[in-house]
């Protein structure tokens, strides 16, 4: 009698025959076909399922993208090298703002509280225990994620944006100088002196520098904490 052989003998997946559907692969497959413009329909066709399965992992296009920028925010922290907190710190900046530029629509669906908080709690637990590593308290921890959360934040709503007038043609020294025309010559003296500071879209949406500063302050400020090199 033949050896029996155990790959022959199992069934194989049909020809043409799509993977089982999971959870997992419904998020990454929103995820790589980008979460701002991304529709059910679209989804399910690239899938190769019908609408209502997805219905069956998730209960709305929220819930969906709630769930998938979760994990994608989780997957965007940084590699725990060693380095020290205050590089660290820069390095989740790095990538909160890497993870918010690919993806505009999870700044929108903050400012309007769409998807609540369930967005971000990996992220930042990621963050608290990176720090509780290095002998940073859980109050001084908190306390420079959030400074460092609203730095990244207002980056890139500015550098959305600028974005948004570049596709429009313009830019912010273009629309500041024809709302400027709208004025008399005299009016906004301040503004006019610091048109030039105001119209540089790099510095607008810098949060390096303004991170710096803050990790300056906390090195003053909180009693104990490690030197920054």
């Amino acid at each position: 009698m033949a050896d029996h052989d155990p790959v022959a003998a199992s069934p194989a997946r049909g020809v043409g025959r799509p993977r089982r559907l999971t959870l997992e692969r419904l998020l990454d497959t929103a995820i790589a076909m980008g979460l701002a413009e991304i529709s059910m329909k679209e989804l399910a066709a690239r899938l190769g399922v019908g609408i209502a399965t997805l219905y069956r992992y998730v209960e709305s296009r929220d819930a969906l993208i709630r769930l998938a920028a979760g994990r994608q925010a989780a997957r965007a922290a940084p590699a725990d090298t060693g380095q020290d907190w205050a590089a660290l710190v820069r390095d989740y900046a790095a990538a909160l703002f890497s993870s918010l530029g690919q993806e505009p629509a999870l700044v929108v669906g903050f400012l309007e509280a769409r998807w609540g908080i369930a967005v971000e709690l990996e992220f930042v637990d990621g963050f608290l225990g990176a720090m509780a590593a290095r002998g940073v308290p859980g109050p001084q921890a908190m306390s420079l994620y959030r400074a460092m959360a609203k730095i990244v934040l207002g980056a890139a709503v500015a550098s959305g944006h600028f974005a948004a007038l570049a596709a429009r043609g313009t830019g912010q020294a273009r629309e500041l100088g024809a709302s400027l025309d709208a004025f008399d010559e005299d009016e906004l003296p301040h503004l006019r002196a610091a048109a030039a500071d105001y119209a540089d879209e790099e510095a607008a949406s810098d949060w390096r520098a303004p991170l710096d500063a803050v990790l300056r302050d906390a090195a003053i400020r909180f009693a104990g904490l490690p030197e920054i090199r």
